[in-house]
């Protein structure tokens, strides 16, 4: 179940309503990532000479990647054509799509450099790095509202403001217009990602000339750096009574003990990445 609504709600941002909406290709979306990872672990498991032989027949019978790229094709065209032409939309009633497909494109039109076959290459790389860690979190979320029950009642109180119409009014002005402002939810997603990431070992860097740490541990050209998230982000030396499942750590002007959160601002958001919550990675390429 979490599969299939993290697979629908981020193909509405990588690949827009169109496409979203369409269950064949929804269908493809959700196989893709599982294919590529049992043909990954398969070859992992192998010698590499084998790999030439076996990646062919592995691969076989994935049909998930042909109806993604056949999809995707005449789209992704069509929008560089459009971009080629000047500014896209500019002479249509359409608005301007807000997804990643127009990221990409838009992101070419200054350089010129990149295919529709690259432009899609690139996306369906970032769909497989990005669907699998919202699922298990979603999962790790919904076993944490079981686990920790009281805080049922807060969570629907604040969603209840903001969903499923937009315009109703409340005391926060923040929390009118979108659910991405609902800081107890938001806490709630923070703490429990930080009790259970997806990767007990993430930013992996391999090591191109000699470094010693603070602590006089050393390593050379070729080693592979790491930082272990898991150890972090539940160190109590950064979180008091770090095992402790407590959203309101993460949330300020709360002195009331309100339980939903009213007029409550979050310190820091599920999204910001921080040396102490390594949870999206570390350096520019995190988001």
């Amino acid at each position: 179940m979490a599969k299939k609504i993290m697979t629908a709600a981020s193909a509405f941002v990588l690949f827009g309503a169109e496409l979203s909406s369409d269950p064949e290709f929804l269908n493809a979306a959700l196989a893709y990532p599982e294919d590529l990872f049992s043909t990954a672990e398969v070859l992992r498991l192998s010698p590499a000479l084998l790999h030439p032989i076996l990646s062919p027949v592995l691969m076989r019978n994935h049909k998930a990647m042909g109806t993604l790229v056949e999809h995707l094709a005449p789209l992704v065209e069509w929008r560089l054509s459009q971009a080629r032409r000047g500014l896209p939309f500019e002479n249509t009633k359409e608005e301007k799509p807000k997804d990643c497909i127009q990221f990409f494109v838009d992101a070419n039109n200054h350089k010129k450099e990149w295919t529709a076959q690259k432009i899609i290459q690139v996306l369906l790389g970032t769909w497989y790095a990005a669907i699998h860690q919202p699922a298990l979190t979603l999962v790790y979320a919904l076993q944490d509202i079981c686990d920790n029950a009281d805080y049922l009642d807060a969570l629907r109180q604040e969603v209840s403001q903001i969903y499923p119409s937009l315009t109703l009014r409340s005391e926060c002005p923040s929390s009118i217009h979108k659910l991405e402002n609902a800081p107890l939810l938001d806490a709630f997603f923070k703490e429990s990602s930080r009790l259970h990431p997806s990767d007990s070992i993430s930013v992996r860097r391999k090591v191109i000339s000699p470094f010693t740490f603070h602590d006089g541990s050393h390593v050379f050209p070729g080693d592979v750096a790491c930082v272990p998230p898991q150890a972090v982000m539940t160190d109590e030396r950064y979180y008091t009574d770090s095992m402790k499942f407590s959203p309101w750590r993460f949330i300020r002007d709360n002195t009331d003990g309100d339980p939903a959160g009213k007029c409550s601002r979050s310190i820091s958001k599920f999204t910001d990445t921080d040396f102490k919550y390594p949870f999206w990675g570390l350096g520019r390429h995190s988001w």
